[in-house]
C-alpha cells in the first residue's frame, strides 16, 4: 500500500512540474516555439494521466482538463487559429461538469 501512495505522489510530482514548465512556455515570446511548447507540455500532461490508467493509480482531472487545454490550444495556434487558452480551459471544464452529470449513475431510484 505505501508503494501505491508513494508511486501516486511521483506521478503528482511529474505534473505539477509540467504545469510549471506550461507556465514557463507561455511567458516565452510570441512564435512558433510558444505555440509547440504549450502543445508539447499539454501532450505530456495527458500523457503522464495515460500511465496513470495503466499504473492502475487514478487520473488527475484537473491536470487532464490543462493538458487538453495546452494541447488544442498549441497545436491550433500552430496551425494559424489564434485561441485563448484560459477560455478554451473553461470550456473544456464545462463540457466535462455536464458529461460527468449527465453519465454518473443515480444514487436514488426514481418510482415509477
Amino acid at each position: 500500500m505505501n508503494d501505491r501512495k508513494d508511486l501516486e505522489k511521483r506521478f503528482d510530482d511529474v505534473g505539477w512540474g509540467l504545469l510549471f514548465l506550461a507556465f514557463a512556455a507561455l511567458a516565452l515570446p510570441n512564435g512558433t516555439a510558444e505555440y509547440a511548447s504549450v502543445a508539447a507540455v499539454g501532450a505530456g500532461m495527458l500523457g503522464l494521466n495515460a500511465v496513470r490508467v495503466i499504473a492502475g493509480v487514478p487520473i488527475r482531472w484537473f491536470s487532464t482538463l490543462l493538458g487538453a487545454t495546452g494541447l488544442v490550444a498549441g497545436v491550433m495556434a500552430l496551425g494559424g487559429v489564434k485561441v485563448d487558452a484560459f477560455a478554451l480551459f473553461f470550456v473544456f471544464l464545462g463540457v466535462v461538469t455536464i458529461a460527468a452529470a449527465i453519465v454518473r449513475p443515480s444514487r436514488r431510484s426514481i418510482p415509477a
